[in-house]
């Protein structure tokens, strides 16, 4: 199934700005959630814990969500700053029976600092739950880049 477009909470350009995260040596988590608590950009200091309490459970899901996998890294080519992901799919959770039917959202969060915070959110139904009992989710980020940082 095609996935959302990413989107980046405001604060993460606070998480760079005062060192909470490291992009090219930190791990990344995507964790499913459903739609009780709708993610919106101008989430201040949006956590790992601000979205558990919506994270969905249920057969071929383990809870805190994937390890985003491929080698993540930080490029720099004239004046812009790349947060890069080698090819992907880069998290994966199969069709099982028993999974949980109430998917909405994937938030991408760190897992290494402290505060475990969340970077950005994808709309994985496209505006509808989705049922991982019949339908495989992955997510696949652009191999040009997560996001980009332009100097100006």
């Amino acid at each position: 199934m095609a996935l959302g477009d990413l989107t980046l909470f405001n604060d993460f350009a606070r998480q760079l700005a005062e060192k909470e995260i490291d992009l090219a040596d930190d791990a990344y988590k995507l964790m499913l959630v459903s739609n009780a608590l709708v993610p919106v950009a101008t989430q201040a200091t949006p956590t790992h814990s601000t979205y558990s309490g919506t994270e969905v459970s249920g057969s071929g899901y383990v809870s805190g969500g994937a390890t985003v996998s491929s080698t993540m890294g930080v490029s720099l080519a004239a004046a812009v700053a790349s947060w890069t992901v080698g090819a992907g799919p880069h998290a994966t959770w199969t069709a099982t029976a028993g999974g949980p039917s109430n998917i909405r959202w994937a938030i991408l969060y760190n897992d290494t600092a402290a505060a475990k915070p969340a970077a950005a959110f994808v709309d994985i139904g496209a505006g509808s739950d989705v049922n991982l009992a019949t339908t495989s989710v992955y997510v696949t980020f652009n191999t040009t880049a997560i996001a980009q940082i332009e100097v100006s």
